[in-house]
């Protein structure tokens, strides 16, 4: 069968994905240059842990009864907590955040959720990333509001960058984020072609992209034109990148973590990123696996922590650390716990006023068997927004919150 280019282009434009290209990609202008000002900055990182984390038994409340009366097998013991002051401690498994608490660069807020909270990892998921609890359709990411806001598709077209697995948290009207899932991948992949032929066949396929005439050509030729561009771009700086520190042998996340600092370090330009660690839905056995989950987190964020460090960069990075929901205060029969509400949100970075803030909720005085939330997670975003991306945090989230003090 016999296809024309707009055949081509219409009705495989879209299969770049199968080439290896991830992410949602659009209408920009490749023909700019990044700036070489985007490089000064102010970067954020976003890290989800997918599942529901446990946030009573990660800021553990060492000192209260009644975490013990209500996990009789699963509570952190006293002398094992990592203490933070007379009341909390971290899980052992977090020696690193310690360590990063003790030297005033890591703000844990406690407490935090959000009115009617949801129990569905998807719903709760969408909440947190679209900043948007009362809305059901919502088709924007507060971070792609953020983008529409303050970013020139055509002259920083890799102002935000996922690396893992996709959300949410960059859907925006005007701008596309790139979607790293393997570096390896995210590429032109011509199967079986070297030398002059697969010279001849790039080349004939960067042409299939070219400026249209025909105006249903537009958007499908953006599209292609983008993402070969976009996968050049970041093929060429990740090349170009020095090593860092160890990362965490077997760990996706700390390989993500890690490509993360060097794209940092390159001066891309890019000014938020997002990647994610599963693995927190403990309703069984949640003892060794919450550990094993913590541990992964502890060494992957040192370890990024310390490369940013050695790169030179650590300044100008700020991370944000949360999960969908916390879990239920007691445990269940089969020594784990269930879909629960509020908890704790970690802020790391050498700008960041380290300390406790916001106030761990009763664990008598619950909602159903809930916790009742302390801090609006809006509260957090309008802080990263307001005073590290320099952005107006109520046009982004639709309304006011109160700035904290960690910033």
């Amino acid at each position: 069968m016999n296809i024309t280019r707009r055949d081509f282009v219409v009705k495989g434009g879209m299969g770049l994905l199968a080439l290896g290209l991830a992410g949602p990609l659009g209408l920009l202008d490749w023909d700019q240059h990044i700036a070489s000002a985007a490089a000064q900055d102010n970067i954020l990182v976003v890290i989800q842990l997918s599942g529901g984390n446990d946030g009573l038994n990660t800021v553990v409340p060492y000192s209260t009864g009644a975490y013990y009366d209500n996990r009789p097998t699963l509570a952190i013991a006293q002398k094992d907590a990592l203490h933070l002051d007379n009341n909390l401690g971290l899980h052992p498994s977090l020696p690193n955040l310690k360590k990063l608490y003790d030297s005033g660069n890591l703000a844990i807020i406690n407490g935090v959720g959000y009115p009617n909270p949801n129990r569905s990892h998807f719903r709760s998921m969408e909440i947190w990333q679209t900043a948007a609890p009362d809305k059901l359709d919502e088709q924007t990411g507060w971070l792609g509001r953020y983008l529409d806001l303050t970013t020139n598709a055509a002259k920083n077209p890799v102002a935000a960058v996922t690396v893992g697995p996709g959300s949410k948290i960059f859907l925006a009207k005007n701008n596309d984020a790139p979607g790293v899932t393997h570096l390896d991948t995210f590429k032109l992949i011509l199967r079986k072609a070297k030398g002059a032929d697969r010279l001849r066949r790039q080349d004939a396929f960067f042409k299939l992209y070219d400026k249209p005439t025909e105006p249903t050509l537009i958007l499908p030729t953006a599209k292609g034109h983008t993402a070969i561009q976009s996968s050049n771009t970041i093929q060429s700086v990740v090349k170009s990148a020095t090593a860092g520190t160890s990362y965490p042998e077997n760990s996706a996340f700390g390989d993500n973590l890690e490509l993360i600092a060097q794209l940092v370090s390159s001066g891309l330009g890019t000014r938020t990123y997002f990647s994610m660690l599963d693995g927190f839905d403990d309703h069984s056995h949640e003892k060794d696996e919450h550990a094993r989950g913590l541990k992964e987190l502890d060494s992957a964020l040192s370890a990024f922590y310390n490369d940013l460090v050695q790169r030179n960069v650590a300044n100008r990075v700020t991370i944000l650390v949360y999960s969908e929901f916390g879990r239920r205060v007691k445990e269940n029969a089969s020594n784990g716990t269930d879909h629960g509400t509020a908890g704790p949100v970690f802020v790391i970075g050498p700008q960041v006023q380290g300390g406790l803030y916001g106030q761990l909720p009763s664990l008598t005085q619950l909602d159903s068997g809930d916790l009742k939330y302390q801090v609006d997670f809006r509260s957090v975003y309008s802080t990263l927004l307001d005073k590290w991306l320099k952005a107006p945090s109520k046009d982004v989230l639709g309304g006011s919150f109160e700035n904290l003090k960690f910033l």
